[in-house]
């Protein structure tokens, strides 16, 4: 049975992962909340806080496959986002995913997998600190991919994913484009790990 270290800050996505992969795979999860799956190793934690990335990997000896992200977005008009809101997106989407790379990058035998954003190549209002987080990471793992080469690396840009994804909006947003969903992330993470999907970027 192959191990999979799964990050996130809210449940959504991470959840139906490690639910569907969990009979399969070794789950060690990592979250800044609660533990709601039973079976499965976790780790509480706050993305920003560097001395416990540092504690996830010294209590880690090596993993299969690392699958990373990190969301915290306000949106609202640039002007109206907090100079705190802003740090915090970007600390935690952007900062925190490049140390915890860093330290457990001697660990992973087979993939990293990015599940990110379509924000990271597109633009729309309304997005600007979040966007930005998403378009720095990606050049980050499109870097890091030139320079690695025992492991593979990638990126999932889901769109709007079917969930209350939008909580912390301020305004009201128009949603024009169809939705991914869940099952559509599990789809390529299955393929991805099964070795069925190789390409470096994939777009849902």
């Amino acid at each position: 049975m192959g191990k999979i270290l799964i990050t996130w800050t809210t449940s959504w996505i991470w959840n139906f992962l490690a639910n569907n992969l969990k009979d399969i795979f070794e789950i060690i999860w990592v979250w800044r909340s609660d533990n709601k799956i039973e079976s499965i190793s976790f780790f509480k934690w706050d993305l920003k806080d560097e001395i416990f990335l540092k504690n996830i990997s010294d209590n880690i000896s090596e993993i299969d496959y690392l699958i990373i992200n990190a969301w915290v977005w306000y949106f609202d008009t640039f002007q109206n986002i907090s100079i705190d809101e802003d740090k915090e997106i970007i600390e935690t989407n952007l900062i925190s995913p490049i140390i915890l790379t860093k330290l457990l990058l001697p660990k992973i035998k087979q993939w990293i997998i990015f599940i990110w954003s379509i924000s990271s190549k597109k633009s729309w209002s309304f997005w600007a600190s979040y966007a930005a987080s998403k378009f720095w990471l990606r050049w980050f793992a499109m870097q890091l991919k030139n320079e690695i080469k025992w492991i593979k690396i990638s990126i999932i840009n889901p769109k709007i994913v079917k969930t209350n994804f939008h909580k912390n909006s301020k305004i009201e947003i128009v949603w024009k484009y169809k939705e991914t969903s869940l099952e559509e992330i599990l789809k390529v993470v299955k393929e991805i790990i099964n070795w069925g999907e190789k390409r470096f970027e994939i777009d849902l």
